[in-house]
C-alpha cells in the first residue's frame, strides 16, 4: 500500500521507507528487532508533535461538536489540549515507551522524542514554546468564528478517515485531516497545517486526497458518507489548506483541474514503478535492508529516527540491544 506521503518517504530515503512501511508492525509481539524498528518509526520532533497535539484536538472534539451542534468552546478544546501535551510529554521525557510492557498503539499517553532518544532532551524553552503555538493554533481556528459557521452549515463532518482505492498493482491509502459534507454542495476537503512560516503549498497533497475520496466515494462510499457524495464530480470538490498557527489564519483555497489530476496520475504512475522494481509489493520475509538503497544526503540521517539500526552509519547499539545484521541478539 502506497500513499503520497510514503511515496515522498521512498523518494527521500528507500532504506527509510522499508523500515517504516514493511518492518515496523505494531502487531508483532516476540520479533525483538521489528518491535524496536515499531518504536523507533513512532519518534518525532517536539515541533511535528505539536501539530500532532492539535490534529487530534480537532479531529476528536471538532467533530464532536460539529456533528452534534455542540457548542464550540475554546477554553475547553485548549484545556483538553494542555492535558494532553502533559501526559504524553510526560511520558516521552520518561522514557516510557522503553518499558517492555510499552503499549505502542492506540494508547493515549503514548509519545517518544527524537530529541529524548539521540539528543540531550528538550529544554524549558522548546516546551514553552510548543505549548504556546499549540493555545495559538487552536485559538486561530476557534475564534474564526464564519469559518466555525460555515462548518455548522455542513450536514455532517469526518476526521482522519483514511481512504483506500487500488491503482494498478498496488492499494493506495490518503488520510485528509478534515472532509464536510453538505446537502447542496460538494464535498469540502480541509488539510490543517501548523507551521511557523506558512510559505509552503500543498496542493499535490490535496489534490491527491480530492481523488482518494472520488474514488471511494463513486466505487464503494463509506456507510456513513451522505448518499449525494457519489453525484459530484471530483472537479466540484472544495480543496482548502488553513494555516492554523498563522496570525492572518491564512487560507488557501485549490482547485481540481484535468491538469493536476493528470500529473496526479503520473506521479503515482511512476512512484509505483520505481517502488515495485525495488520490491516494495513483497513480505517482510521476502526482503532485507540491502534491497533498499539511502540518502545521499547525510543531513537527512542525523534526523532519521532509523539511525541507531540502520547499517549505514556508527550507530551499533540501541538501549537495550545490539544490532548486527539486522537482528537483536541479547
Amino acid at each position: 500500500m502506497i500513499s503520497v506521503t510514503g511515496y515522498k518517504q521512498f523518494v527521500q530515503c528507500e532504506r527509510l521507507w522499508f523500515y517504516k512501511n514493511i518492518v515496523a508492525d505494531s502487531r508483532v509481539k516476540n520479533d525483538l528487532f521489528r518491535r524496536e524498528v515499531t518504536l523507533l518509526s513512532k519518534l518525532q520532533t517536539v515541533h511535528a508533535w505539536r501539530g500532532t497535539i492539535v490534529d487530534n484536538i480537532l479531529s476528536k472534539f471538532l467533530v464532536l461538536a460539529i456533528n452534534n451542534r455542540y457548542p464550540v468552546k475554546k477554553d475547553y478544546f485548549i484545556e483538553q489540549a494542555m492535558a494532553m501535551f502533559d501526559t504524553q510529554l510526560e511520558y516521552a521525557t520518561s522514557q516510557k515507551y522503553r518499558e517492555p510492557d510499552a503499549v505502542l498503539t492506540n494508547n493515549p499517553a503514548f509519545n517518544a522524542f527524537i530529541e529524548c532518544e539521540f539528543g540531550e532532551g528538550i529544554s524549558d524553552e522548546e516546551i514553552n514554546h510548543a505549548k504556546d503555538d499549540i493555545v495559538t493554533a487552536l485559538t486561530n481556528i476557534l475564534d474564526d468564528k464564519d469559518f466555525i459557521d460555515y462548518l455548522k452549515s455542513s450536514k455532517y463532518v469526518i476526521s482522519q478517515r483514511p481512504l483506500i482505492y487500488n491503482f494498478d498493482r498496488f492499494s493506495v491509502k490518503a488520510i485528509p485531516d478534515f472532509i464536510a459534507f453538505f446537502d447542496d454542495s460538494p464535498p469540502h476537503i480541509f488539510d490543517w497545517k501548523v507551521h511557523t512560516y506558512g510559505t509552503a503549498s500543498y496542493d499535490e497533497q490535496l489534490i491527491a486526497y480530492a481523488v482518494a475520496l472520488y474514488k471511494v466515494a463513486t466505487i464503494k462510499p463509506h456507510a456513513d458518507f451522505l448518499p449525494n457524495v457519489s453525484k459530484w464530480k471530483i472537479h466540484d470538490y472544495k480543496l482548502t489548506e488553513y494555516q492554523l498557527l498563522h496570525k492572518d489564519r491564512i487560507k488557501r483555497d485549490y482547485y481540481v483541474t484535468d491538469e493536476k489530476i493528470e500529473a496526479f496520475g503520473e506521479n503515482m504512475s511512476s512512484a509505483i514503478i520505481r517502488m515495485h522494481m525495488a520490491g516494495a509489493n513483497k513480505k517482510y520475509n521476502q526482503l532485507k535492508a540491502d534491497d533498499f538503497s539511502t540518502t545521499n544526503y547525510i543531513e537527512h540521517c542525523q534526523k532519521c529516527s532509523f539511525q541507531k539500526i540502520c547499517k549505514t552509519n556508527s550507530y551499533e547499539t540501541t538501549s537495550k540491544y545490539t544490532v548486527r545484521d539486522e537482528h537483536f541478539q541479547n
